[in-house]
């Protein structure tokens, strides 16, 4: 491994989602405005490539979840794992910045404050322990210098579990991203439905069909429905085309590769996997059904570890149910269709609806997540240098 120069301030950055590799460019492109020369290297996607990230692994390799998918993938993650672990002992980094994905991420951070004592710590987007396994969080103030999180109830959540450990509310990046305009919805007509089933291979494969089956009820009953579907790259279209036996589109079904967040805003509906996504559309005030199906001893097991009533972070952040959630057995054509069509014609539940997201997306706070997270980062090494500068009194 060729050692970059050691004058430079040295970035390894390790995100596991595409949610994350979003975020990552993001907050890339912040700390560069402040470290013009800085070198960012680590673990990442197609968005943190494209903001001068050196990538060690493509994310893509680490995109499972739930129990028996990650124990199908363990050969591929411990590699990933070591040779990071590797990497961060030949280059020494500054700052190891871990973007979200805790089961890999903080075992890498307890691994690294043992081998590198000197690097500082930073988790962006706190692992989700307030909603499962809790207890996990009272040992953070061991290998993490620097909490940030993006939900303005975890901050309390932190300070009374684990008061000593620094943590700050930053606000959403989503906000960095997303401008929230009002687009008109289409008007050739017809109405225009997302179909979002994921960015994961598995949730592809378990959600895809779903979602066509459910596409195809609403469309047999006559209306007039247009469906597009948001795919993150055209490897994931291949898999899903070839599931669904499909040569062709059926005249009532798009494809569109990436997130155009326009084709979001201007759909009338989206159905979609749980996830980040459910936020980007909560901010253009798009109704959405939200859906989730993985492998059933995955879900016995969550379930009795999760310690909030919902899946959807829409109706965790109302603390009440305001986007129906279909999960596991419910996830089914029948009644997803049903509910979708519910939504696109009763108006008065879709404003109830529309309402609801947008007190929600009030509490993400301002844009600015991504420049405030780079300066509180940066500022632990000037914080560091003031304890250095302060005299030993006896």
């Amino acid at each position: 491994m060729t050692q970059f120069r050691q004058s430079k301030t040295k970035f390894l950055l390790v995100a596991g989602e595409t949610s994350g590799d979003i975020y990552g460019a993001l907050l890339i492109e912040a700390l560069r405005k402040f470290c013009p020369d800085a070198i960012f290297m680590g673990l990442g996607g197609p968005r943190m490539a494209a903001a001068g990230q050196i990538q060690l692994y493509d994310l893509s390799q680490l995109a499972v979840v739930g129990l028996v998918e990650v124990f199908k993938h363990l050969g591929e993650i411990r590699k990933i794992f070591k040779d990071l672990i590797h990497c961060a002992i030949v280059e020494k980094p500054d700052f190891l910045i871990l973007i979200d994905y805790p089961g890999f991420n903080l075992r890498l951070a307890s691994k690294i404050r043992k081998e590198l004592p000197a690097t500082k710590i930073v988790y962006y987007i706190s692992p989700q322990v307030w909603a499962w396994n809790s207890q996990r969080a009272e040992k953070f103030d061991t290998f993490i210098d620097l909490m940030l999180v993006i939900f303005p109830f975890e901050k309390p959540w932190y300070e009374k579990r684990v008061p000593r450990l620094h943590v700050e509310w930053v606000g959403h990046p989503l906000m960095d991203r997303l401008l929230p305009n009002r687009l008109p919805v289409s008007s050739s007509g017809s109405y225009k439905i997302a179909l979002l089933p994921g960015s994961r291979k598995a949730e592809i494969i378990r959600h895809l069909p779903i979602l066509y089956k459910s596409a195809w009820k609403m469309v047999m009953q006559g209306k007039d429905y247009e469906f597009v579907w948001i795919a993150p790259n055209e490897e994931l279209v291949k898999l899903g085309l070839s599931l669904l036996g499909l040569k062709t589109l059926p005249e009532w079904l798009r494809i569109h590769i990436g997130y155009p967040l326009s084709h979001i805003s201007r759909c009338r509906l989206a159905i979609l996997a749980s996830g980040s996504i459910s936020l980007e559309c909560a901010l253009f005030g798009i109704p959405q059904i939200v859906i989730y199906k993985t492998n059933p001893l995955t879900y016995q097991v969550g379930k009795r570890l999760v310690k909030v009533p919902y899946l959807s972070i829409v109706n965790v952040l109302a603390s009440e149910q305001v986007v129906p959630e279909c999960i596991q057995e419910e996830a089914q054509p029948d009644q997803i269709s049903s509910l979708a069509i519910k939504l696109i014609h009763d108006e008065e539940l879709r404003i109830a609806m529309k309402n609801k997201m947008e007190e929600i997306v009030k509490k993400l706070g301002p844009a600015g997540a991504s420049q405030k997270a780079a300066k509180l980062i940066l500022a632990l090494s000037k914080e560091e240098k003031k304890e250095e500068k302060q005299p030993v009194t006896s």
